[in-house]
C-alpha cells in the first residue's frame, strides 16, 4: 500500500505500536520510564520535554526527560571540542585525517604532496624512513637487507662508497705518510706540492700549481692554450690551432714562418730568403723600392743607370771613397778632406804695413794640400799684388782662373812680386771641392816669400 508523508506516517505508527506492545511484555521504553497506566486503559509516552495530558485521561499526567547535549560529528567542516582541525571531508590524504586530528609524518596515512610514504612508525632501517620518503642510497639510514651502509655523501674514500657498499677508508690529508701515498701535506689542496690524493703534483695531473705552472689541461696536446703547463704564445715552436698560422720557435723573418706567427709572403716587409730578392711591404717599383713580385729591384743605387733627379752620379756599386758614395751621391776626393788650413789675417792681400815691419814666410809646406779660409780670405789672387802685400816681401799670386769642379785636379804657375810682377815662379796644383779650393803649394824658391789669399 501507499504511504502517505512516508516518514512521518510512518513513524507514527511504529510510536503507536510500541505503546500497544511495551504494556503487555512489562518492559520499559527506551527512555528508562515506566509507562503509568491508567483505569482508562492508557499510559503515557515519551514526552519532548513539555506537559501534556493523554487522551481520555480525566488527570494530567507531568513527566520529565533527561537533558542530552549537542551531537558531536567530524566531518562536519567545523572544528567542535576535542577536535584539531575539520576540513568537511572524511579524506586521509590531506592535512586533515578523517578522526579530525591534523596529519603527521607516522600516522600511517600518505599525506599527498607532502610525504612519498608513511608506513605508520619511525624505523628508518625499512623501505619508508621516520621522515615520510622513500629509502634510497645516499639518504644517511642503512636499509637492511638493501644496504651494508650508507654515510649520506658523495664520496668513496670513506669507507662508504656512493653504492652503499663498504669501501677503503682514505687517510689522504692528516699530515702522516700512510700506506699508498707518497705524499700527504695535511690539507686537500690541489694546488700545491701535494695533491689531494697524496701524490706529489705534475704537469698533466690537471691541476694548475699555484707557483711552477701557468696552466694544465691535463693533456698532452701541444696545439692548445696550454702546452706542458705553460699559457701557449708565439715562438714556443708550437702552432696553437685557430690561433697561429706557423710557430718555428725562432726569431727569423727570412724563413717560411715569421716571427708574428704568420706565413711569409710578398708584401710582409721582410726578404724570403728562398724566393724572393727584395721585399719593402709596397712593392710598387718604385726608386730604391722593390718591383712587384718581389723577384727584382726596381730603380736604385749601383744598378749603374743615373736615375735623375735622385742620383747624382751611379757607379754600379754602393762602395764610398771611389768618388760615388753608398747613396749614389758624387763625394767629395780625399784631397777635399784632408787639407790644412791656412787663415791668419796677415796672409790677407789687403794687409801692407810696409817695408820692415810683418813679415812672413812660408817654409817646408812638404807638399800638403791646402785650403785658406777667413780672415785671411777663401782664394789665391789671380792679379799681380804690391811689395810687401799679405805681411811679406814678395806676396806670391796664381796666374790663370781657377778650375771647374769637374776639372779635377789643374796645374797652376805662382809668381812671386819683387821688383817684377813675376820676380820669381813656382808650380803648384789646385782642385775645385765645390765649395771651395784646395791648394798643393811647394815649397818657394826664396826666403820671405808667401802665398797670399783674397776674397
Amino acid at each position: 500500500m501507499d504511504w502517505p508523508g512516508r516518514g512521518g506516517l510512518r513513524v507514527g505508527l511504529v510510536a503507536i505500536l510500541a505503546g500497544v506492545v511495551a504494556p503487555m511484555s512489562g518492559c520499559s521504553n527506551d527512555t528508562g520510564q515506566t509507562p503509568d497506566t491508567h483505569a482508562t486503559g492508557t499510559f503515557t509516552g515519551d514526552s519532548d520535554g513539555t506537559d501534556g495530558t493523554s487522551t481520555g485521561s480525566t488527570e494530567p499526567t507531568t513527566g520529565t526527560e533527561p537533558t542530552t547535549g549537542p551531537v558531536l560529528q567530524c566531518g562536519n567542516g567545523e572544528v567542535d571540542a576535542g577536535e584539531t582541525c575539520d576540513d568537511g571531508n572524511l579524506d586521509n590524504s590531506d592535512a586533515c585525517l578523517n578522526s579530525c586530528v591534523l596529519a603527521t609524518c607516522g600516522d600511517g596515512f600518505v599525506q599527498l604532496g607532502a610525504e612519498a610514504c608513511d608506513d605508520g612508525n619511525s624505523d628508518n632501517s625499512d623501505t619508508c624512513t621516520a621522515l615520510c620518503q622513500e629509502a634510497v642510497c645516499g639518504d644517511g639510514f642503512v636499509q637492511l637487507g638493501v644496504e651494508a651502509c650508507d654515510d649520506g655523501n658523495s664520496q668513496d674514500d670513506d669507507g662508504c662508497t656512493t653504492a652503499c657498499e663498504v669501501g677503503a677508508v682514505n687517510l689522504c690529508g692528516n699530515g702522516q705518510l700512510d700506506d699508498g701515498e707518497t705524499c700527504d701535506d695535511g690539507n686537500t689542496l690541489d694546488d700545491d706540492n701535494c695533491l689531494s690524493t697524496c701524490v706529489p703534483y705534475s704537469c698533466g695531473d690537471g691541476f694548475t700549481h699555484a707557483v711552477f705552472e701557468e696552466c694544465d689541461d691535463a693533456d698532452e696536446d701541444v696545439d692548445d692554450e696550454c702546452v706542458e703547463c705553460i699559457a701557449a704564445y708565439c715562438g714556443d715552436g708550437y702552432t696553437w690551432t685557430g690561433m697561429e698560422a706557423c710557430d718555428d720557435g725562432n726569431l727569423d723573418n727570412a724563413d717560411d714562418c715569421l716571427v708574428t706567427c704568420e706565413q711569409a709572403s710578398c708584401g710582409d716587409g721582410y726578404v724570403h730568403n728562398t724566393d724572393e730578392v727584395c721585399d719593402d711591404g709596397v712593392n710598387d717599383g718604385s726608386y730604391g723600392g722593390c718591383a712587384p713580385g718581389c723577384a727584382a729591384l726596381g730603380p736604385h743605387c749601383g744598378d749603374g743607370v743615373l736615375t735623375m733627379g735622385v742620383e747624382t752620379c751611379d757607379d754600379g756599386n754602393v762602395v764610398a771613397g771611389d768618388g760615388c758614395d753608398d747613396h749614389c751621391q758624387k763625394e767629395l776626393p780625399p784631397e777635399c778632406l784632408g787639407y790644412v788650413s791656412f787663415a791668419e789675417p796677415d796672409r790677407a792681400a789687403s794687409f801692407n804695413d810696409g817695408p820692415g815691419k810683418v813679415t812672413k814666410c812660408d817654409e817646408q809646406l812638404l807638399g800638403k794640400w791646402y785650403r785658406l779660409e777667413a780672415p785671411a780670405g777663401t782664394m789665391m789672387p789671380t792679379a799681380p799684388l804690391a811689395k810687401f802685400d799679405c805681411g811679406t816681401d814678395a806676396p806670391g799670386w796664381m796666374v790663370g782662373a781657377h778650375p771647374l769642379v769637374d776639372e779635377g785636379i789643374v796645374d797652376r804657375q805662382v809668381c812671386f812680386v819683387w821688383e817684377s810682377d813675376c820676380e820669381w815662379e813656382t808650380s803648384i796644383q789646385v782642385r775645385n771641392c765645390g765649395d771651395y779650393y784646395v791648394y798643393n803649394f811647394a815649397d818657394p824658391p826664396e826666403e820671405c816669400l808667401r802665398y797670399c789669399a783674397t776674397q
